[in-house]
């Protein structure tokens, strides 16, 4: 007698885009990846608005991509809600989703669990408590207690969730370590990065520079991002004023991972964090690191491979800033602690947990 062939399980993931330069769209790619390679698992992509643009972070696996079509959806206009919730009902369906999680904001997220609640459903938050979470959420607990779970990026964000349905699972990296990588002839060169928006800080990077950049005639600061163009603009504007050196803002771009592999020093002044996987990419690029301990990421990721400066205290990251450029053969071992400390947060642990949620 034969037995039934056990059908693929399906994860469902339903995101905004899968076009723009960010750790959400990045951690997508890995996370298709890590289940198809961990367990083989058919994975489909739900999209509110990617239209005809390209994939930016490509997974390496096959995965299936349907766009909803619904841009303002998040504008919160009925009619497109109405259209959001139809589509994606049906999309459900057919394909069937052993597991659905979903990284959507505001309204849309509110929505998600309420589609064939029958489904097991996850919402991934990935923007810390400490900016996002407001007296206006009261009505938003009684929606959010509707997911299977509330994922958060770590333990310090529990403090702002009222919700019985909180676990924590972290971002993580995919590629094995590269063996033949050494903390050798790197460049004299700093590193930042992330969108233009002034939640990342830029101003304050901008004035640690100032303050230390003489001192350090070979060094050079790079930021690489995209996004407020008006801020983008001031900052232009507050470099040329002030005569600044050696300091340049570039695009956003795919191959940050080789940027970091011939840099010395990543800096992060954010004013939130809650868990950037960019950090997380310094340790695989053997990169040590130096970060406000803003709210409530860096901390978890950084340990004994780089800095953790009192939060918007610029004084005392210039001074911290300054001592690590001087001091070689700390930056070293902080690269080399980098290397060992990257397995934590290898994708093959990770992943565990969200299977656990099937």
């Amino acid at each position: 007698m034969k037995t039934a062939k056990s059908k693929t399980k399906n994860i469902v993931y339903v995101i905004n885009q899968f076009y723009m330069h960010g750790g959400i769209q990045r951690m997508i790619s890995h996370k298709i990846d890590a289940w198809i390679d961990n367990f083989g698992y058919k994975v489909t992509v739900i999209t509110l608005n990617q239209g005809d643009n390209t994939i930016v972070y490509p997974p390496k696996n096959n995965f299936k991509l349907i766009d909803l079509g619904v841009e303002d959806a998040n504008k919160h206009k009925l009619k497109d809600l109405f259209v959001f919730t139809s589509r994606l009902k049906k999309i459900l369906n057919q394909e069937e989703p052993d597991l659905v999680i979903t990284s959507l904001t505001g309204i849309p997220s509110l929505i998600v669990p309420l589609i064939k609640p029958q489904i097991k459903k996850a919402l991934e938050i990935h923007s810390s408590g400490a900016l996002s979470v407001t007296n206006s959420w009261k009505y938003k607990w009684i929606f959010l207690n509707c997911y299977h779970k509330v994922v958060l990026l770590n333990e310090d964000e529990k403090q702002y969730y009222k919700l019985s349905n909180l676990t924590v699972i972290p971002n993580f990296i995919t590629s094995e370590p590269h063996k033949d990588m050494t903390y050798e002839n790197r460049k004299p060169t700093i590193l930042a990065a992330g969108r233009i928006h002034p939640d990342k800080q830029y101003d304050h990077l901008i004035k640690i520079w100032e303050l230390v950049y003489k001192e350090h005639p070979d060094w050079s600061l790079e930021v690489y991002g995209d996004g407020d163009a008006k801020l983008l603009n001031q900052y232009q504007e507050y470099i040329t004023q002030t005569q600044l050196e050696r300091i340049v803002f570039k695009p956003a771009t795919q191959k940050l991972e080789e940027v970091m592999k011939g840099a010395s020093l990543f800096v992060l002044t954010s004013d939130t964090e809650c868990f950037p996987m960019v950090l997380i990419e310094c340790k695989k690029s053997i990169l040590p690191v130096i970060s406000y301990d803003s709210p409530n990421g860096p901390r978890h990721i950084i340990s004994n491979d780089g800095i953790l400066v009192e939060h918007n205290n610029i004084k005392n990251f210039a001074s911290e800033l300054s001592n690590l450029i001087k001091n070689e053969e700390l930056r070293k071992q902080l690269a080399n602690n980098a290397y060992v400390n990257q397995i934590k947060f290898s994708s093959v642990e990770v992943i565990k947990k969200w299977n656990e949620l099937l």
